[in-house]
């Protein structure tokens, strides 16, 4: 009986050397080979663990494989690719491109090992020509078509409470924004919130952990704002007991409310239909918050028109005076020259230096 248990206790010790002497991921890539279809899914992801944790163990397997001419490797790669990295059923496109640039990053190291180049180079070369990164193209967020900058306010019907929204756009992607609150009757507890929130297409986010907690609050833009609270509770927002953000805010203004007075009065004087004294054909509309070019009576194009009371330095190089910066796909800044309740004189920053001359009609 003792010496069944110490052959027994001796296999057991004999099985545990052997199993750690091998290299890490030995097992994933015997469990593969055994496998020997195409629907060895978990046997794959398996092997890729091992990969991602020592590549250079998997890399001598693969070597090996390929010595002994069987088509190992190729079938690996095959599944990897159609079953993981190009089914949109396995994870999300971020979640396989991702994983795509987690393999090709592991692999690289060793296209300069003279043991390992063949095989890493193999693998860079059918994991990173997948063009996973092209499907990211399908959720690309479509810039705002409407400026941000106004004011918005909202009001409940029999006295439930009220709120105001002051919006600066500072970007194509963040504006600064102060936010006031009432609560309804009786008590009419108030709120108040300022900063800077960032712009992805015409929704934006702001998060705060200024009041002892998170307070995260979501704005989507359309003919109105939506103010959405997303994380956190009237304390953790700095608001009074009961008061809450959330609503819809009607655009009341689209003058920028964070302008000096003299600012102000410039953007009103911007604001109309300017015809070209250098080509009758070509008239410039600046009109709530738009930049319109309508040439020969059609429009052109149609932009948001953002006013800098100092050009900002993403312009190119700018002098310290007020400036227009017209947000489309490809941006353009114009110097203001001259600007009169009559005239208007502008010059592009970074072009050719010409002045554009219009007269208001």
């Amino acid at each position: 009986m003792h010496n069944v248990i110490s052959r027994a206790l001796w296999s057991l010790v004999l099985m545990i050397s052997i199993f750690a002497c091998n290299p890490k991921g030995t097992d994933a890539w015997d469990a593969f080979t055994a496998c020997g279809g195409t629907n060895c899914v978990e046997e794959v992801l398996a092997v890729k663990d091992a990969f991602l944790e020592n590549p250079e163990a998997i890399l001598t397997r693969f070597n090996e494989s390929d010595e002994q001419g069987t088509d190992h490797v190729v079938g690996w790669l095959y599944i990897l690719r159609d079953s993981v990295l190009l089914n949109s059923n396995f994870a999300s496109t971020e979640e396989r491109f991702d994983l795509q640039q987690q393999i090709v990053e592991a692999a690289k190291p060793y296209q300069e090992n003279a043991k390992f180049a063949e095989m890493a180079k193999f693998v860079v070369d059918e994991i990173g020509q997948l063009a996973i990164a092209s499907e990211l193209e399908d959720d690309v967020v479509e810039p705002a078509s409407e400026p941000f900058s106004g004011t918005y306010e909202f009001e409940l019907p029999n006295d439930g409470g009220s709120g105001e929204l002051l919006v600066s756009q500072i970007s194509a992607d963040q504006f600064k924004f102060k936010l006031t609150v009432v609560g309804g009757k009786p008590a009419h507890n108030q709120g108040m919130m300022e900063g800077v929130a960032n712009i992805l297409g015409s929704t934006a986010d702001f998060s705060t952990d200024e009041f002892g907690g998170t307070c995260k609050l979501s704005f989507n833009f359309a003919e109105a704002v939506e103010i959405t609270t997303l994380e956190g509770d009237p304390a953790t927002c700095g608001f009074g007991n009961g008061v809450k953000a959330d609503g819809v805010y009607r655009r009341t203004s689209f003058d920028d409310p964070f302008l000096s007075a003299a600012d102000a009065k410039k953007v009103k004087m911007l604001q109309g239909t300017w015809q070209s004294l250098d080509d009758p054909k070509s008239v410039v509309k600046i009109m709530d918050g738009k930049y319109i070019d309508v040439y020969d009576g059609k429009e052109v194009s149609s932009a948001i028109c953002l006013y800098y009371a100092k050009c900002p330095e993403d312009c190119g190089p700018a002098g310290a005076g007020a400036c227009l910066k017209i947000t489309a796909q490809d941006d353009a800044c114009y110097s203001l020259v001259s600007l009169t309740a009559t005239n208007l004189e502008l010059s592009q920053i970074g072009g050719t230096g010409n002045t554009n001359r219009y007269k208001k009609k």
